[in-house]
């Protein structure tokens, strides 16, 4: 059954945006590139777009098993989903890809750990990675575990029929993932959240919290001399915020690629006693 449109959206709103895998991680790449010239984390975006390009890579090696049956519910529920040993296929191409880059020595050290561990240790770490709990000393390997993961699920959800998936109360309606950022589409003002694991987009009204959903006590945030392209949606009920990109401004925006340039943003939130609610995989362990 074709699930009906959420209350105060029109019909014809389209409401799940499933990811094109290779042109999202070129694109991401592409973005990276853009962002780090003059950037003071330019060598951590030029790093980041060397592993874009390895995720793209990857792909190569993944071969999706057919979409489930059952499209009812979160159908790529991320935490119980039965992953195929083809996940970690890719992940051994994205690691053999990234290691070319010049990495610093912990990063280093954390990809010939993966080259050289066995199946076991590796579903450890990508059970860790979307439980949230990696451990302190397995930060730099989830980080990479995170790019291999999100290189499958978004092969995944490539192949579902997005008329067919249900709504989701909250998270993505496609892996149950939290979204890492929101875009803002020009005239129609039309909010998409993407989400950080499977880069499916789903529509979400604006002026309201993806968290609990509340409608009021919600403020922006914004850095001082933005041209407006960036805010950060912060929810008095919840305390936690999300940031939006607005393409009527940000054209080029790249959701995951323009979140970790812009952590400024996150230290005003903080500063200002606000959580942030979205996750990055490319910050494991760096986010506040």
């Amino acid at each position: 059954m074709t699930p009906s449109a959420p209350e105060g959206i029109p019909g014809d709103i389209e409401y799940l945006r499933l990811p094109r895998p290779a042109e999202l991680f070129e694109r991401r790449a592409s973005r990276f590139r853009e962002l780090a010239p003059g950037h003071p984390m330019a060598d951590f975006l030029e790093a980041a777009a060397h592993l874009a390009d390895a995720q793209r890579s990857a792909l190569a090696r993944v071969n999706p098993p057919p979409p489930p049956a059952d499209l009812s519910e979160v159908p790529l529920r991320a935490r119980s989903f039965r992953r195929g040993p083809e996940w970690r296929s890719g992940l051994t191409l994205l690691v053999e890809e990234a290691r070319r880059a010049p990495w610093p020595e912990p990063a280093q050290a954390a990809l010939s750990h993966l080259a050289s561990a066995g199946a076991d240790r590796i579903e450890a770490l990508g059970d860790a990675v979307l439980a949230g709990t990696p451990a302190p000393a397995d930060l730099a390997a989830a980080s990479f575990t995170a790019a291999g993961l999100q290189v499958y699920f978004t092969a995944l959800a490539a192949r579902l029929p997005a008329e067919k998936v249900a709504r989701s109360p909250a998270g993505c309606p496609v892996c149950g993932s939290p979204p890492v950022a929101g875009v803002v589409l020009g005239d129609d003002k039309l909010r998409y959240l993407a989400c950080s694991l499977c880069g499916s987009e789903w529509n979400l009204t604006r002026i309201q919290c993806w968290t609990c959903r509340a409608t009021g006590g919600i403020s922006y945030l914004a850095l001082e001399g933005d041209d407006g392209g960036l805010r950060a949606e912060a929810c008095q009920g919840c305390g936690g915020y999300l940031k939006l990109f607005y393409r009527e401004r940000r054209p080029a925006a790249e959701p995951l690629a323009d979140d970790v340039a812009s952590l400024e943003l996150d230290l005003l939130a903080a500063e200002e006693g606000w959580a942030r609610s979205g996750v990055n995989f490319f910050l494991i362990g760096g986010e506040g």
